[in-house]
């Protein structure tokens, strides 16, 4: 049964609730990605050079970074394209958490916190991935734009 779907069958009480949870896993996911983004515009060359080099691929990377994280970030917050913002930052968190949180590779002192920054992932993996099947919920843009607010 599709998210939407379920949804509609639910009585009005269930909705408003569904659609207060869904704004408000939006407003607690976004602001992290927001605050990486801007992270990595103001220490750019850092970034990149993390990544492969300030030139080249690094700062091609470090870019492609910053407008998944602002641009989602945005999105996420005003629930327009929320979906696909969300499968996009699914699948950006993925690639982030195994490239710079892989515990079982981190030296000895390092191995606590990259283990609790793994698991923080996995969290904001189920939250996106809730976002992506169940929609931005009724307090969206999107929601606007299809009942023509």
């Amino acid at each position: 049964m599709s998210g939407s779907t379920e949804v509609a069958g639910r009585d009005q009480s269930t909705q408003l609730s569904a659609s207060l949870v869904m704004l408000f896993a939006r407003l607690a996911v976004a602001p992290l990605f927001l605050y990486s983004g801007i992270g990595k515009v103001m220490a750019f060359t850092t970034t990149a050079g993390r990544l492969g080099g300030a030139d080249g691929i690094g700062a091609f990377l470090a870019g492609g970074a910053i407008a998944v994280e602002l641009g989602c970030g945005v999105a996420l917050i005003l629930g327009l394209f929320a979906r696909q913002a969300a499968v996009a930052l699914f699948l950006f968190t993925i690639a982030a958490t195994l490239m710079f949180h892989n515990f079982w590779a981190a030296p000895d002192a390092q191995v606590v916190m990259q283990t609790i920054n793994f698991l923080k992932n996995l969290g904001l993996l189920g939250a996106l991935a809730l976002i992506a099947v169940y929609g931005p919920g009724a307090y969206s843009l999107n929601a606007a734009i299809k009942s023509g607010a």
